[in-house]
């Protein structure tokens, strides 16, 4: 962008800008459109929508024109990342059971923060072997690989939120059991002749 398109250091700026604002927007909706659409068709169309959002970057050259598109396209992108990536941790964690949630939501951010610093090394690696453009357009047919796995899954016609696993029915309290009372012996009047013949009292 900086180099290729000439943009200046505040377009740039409000162009990154513009992507943040993008995945709000795309988190904020995405009940709305889920309740509308379905969590699966939702998720199937934002998935679709995102890898032509990079053609505007292929083709643009130097311009306000192609700014604004670029700007706009990049906003349009985030916001189906954020409606999508939204949609499907809210149905993980409604899937999840209540002892489970700390360990998949670890295993989920492990598995997104992780791949990070290794796709940035093999992206610039390829930037650098086989130009800036043909690296855009690897990633631009990488973002189908999503499309095509949730295509290919069941998740792909949920129409409405799934339900919470059951959970399990608590069994009741054991009985607790109490010793056997021990009876105290009976009191009885004392009829030794001895307190008698001193006149005590019974």
């Amino acid at each position: 962008m900086l180099r290729s398109l000439e943009m200046s250091a505040t377009v740039f700026g409000v162009v990154l800008g513009l992507s943040a604002l993008g995945a709000a927007a795309g988190a904020l909706t995405a009940p709305a459109l889920a309740s509308r659409f379905g969590p699966g068709p939702m998720m199937l169309a934002a998935l679709a929508v995102t890898p032509l959002t990079q053609l505007p970057l292929l083709l643009a050259s130097p311009g306000l024109g192609w700014q604004i598109t670029i700007g706009a396209a990049i906003f349009l992108q985030l916001a189906c990342a954020g409606a999508a990536g939204s949609t499907q941790r809210s149905i993980r964690q409604i899937v999840t059971k209540a002892a489970m949630q700390a360990r998949m939501q670890s295993v989920s951010t492990w598995l997104t923060a992780g791949a990070r610093p290794v796709a940035a090394l093999l992206a610039g690696a390829l930037g650098t072997c086989i130009g800036v453009q043909p690296a855009l357009t690897a990633g631009a047919l990488l973002l189908l690989i999503p499309l095509i796995v949730l295509a290919r899954s069941p998740i792909r016609s949920l129409r409405q939120m799934p339900d919470p696993p059951d959970a399990p029915v608590p069994s009741p309290p054991a009985a607790r059991t109490l010793p056997p009372a021990v009876p105290s012996p009976a009191r009885t009047n004392d009829t030794r002749p001895g307190r008698a013949l001193r006149g005590d009292a019974p």
